[in-house]
C-alpha cells in the first residue's frame, strides 16, 4: 500500500500568527531600543572627549610645555583639538602647525560646558587654565527629568579627568 506523505513546513494561518506576535513584541522593544541607542552614543561621545582631555594632559607632561584642549568657536558641539601652547584656538593652531589632533562635531547630543572654551594642562600635568573644576554635561535628546542619561566629563585642578553618569534636569 502506498501512503501519501503528509506536506511539511508552515500552514498560511501559523505564519501568520507568528508574524503578529512578532510584530507585538518588536512594537514593545522599540522604544527601549532607541534609548539604548542614544545612551550609547552619549556615552561614546563623553568618553572621546575624555580621551581628548587625557590625551592633551599626558601631552603636556611629554612634551614638559602647556597643552590645551579647545573648543571649536560653536562650542563642544561643534568639535574640538588638541594643541600644544595655551588656548589661543583651534584656527589659529591649524595655521601655525600647533595642532597635535582634532575631532568632529558631536551629533545627536546637546552639550552645556558653562562658559569653558578650553582646558590648558601644564608640563606637570596639572590644569593650568582654567583655574577651577570644569565640567562639561553631555546629555542625549529627549532626557527626560531624573533619568539617569546625563554624562558629565569633569576635570579637576589636578588634571584628573572622569566621566559620571547623572540624572537629566
Amino acid at each position: 500500500m502506498y501512503r501519501l506523505k503528509e506536506p511539511g513546513g508552515f500552514t498560511l494561518i501559523e505564519l501568520l500568527i507568528t508574524l503578529a506576535v512578532l510584530a507585538i513584541v518588536l512594537a514593545f522593544a522599540a522604544p527601549a531600543f532607541t534609548n539604548l541607542i542614544e545612551n550609547s552614543r552619549v556615552t561614546t561621545q563623553a568618553n572621546t572627549l575624555l580621551g581628548a582631555v587625557s590625551l592633551a594632559r599626558s601631552e603636556a607632561v611629554k612634551q614638559g610645555t602647556d597643552v590645551s584642549i579647545q573648543n571649536e568657536p560653536s562650542g563642544f558641539a561643534g568639535g574640538w583639538c588638541v594643541i600644544t601652547g595655551g588656548l589661543n584656538g583651534c584656527q589659529n593652531a591649524r595655521d601655525n602647525g600647533l595642532m597635535l589632533r582634532e575631532f568632529p562635531p558631536l551629533n545627536g547630543v546637546t552639550v552645556s560646558q558653562s562658559g569653558v572654551t578650553g582646558i590648558t594642562f601644564d608640563g606637570r600635568g596639572y590644569q593650568a587654565a582654567p583655574s577651577s573644576l570644569v565640567e562639561i554635561e553631555m546629555d542625549p535628546p529627549d532626557c527626560a527629568v531624573g533619568a539617569d542619561r546625563r554624562r558629565v566629563v569633569s576635570v579637576s585642578l589636578a588634571g584628573r579627568a572622569s566621566v559620571e553618569l547623572e540624572p537629566c534636569d
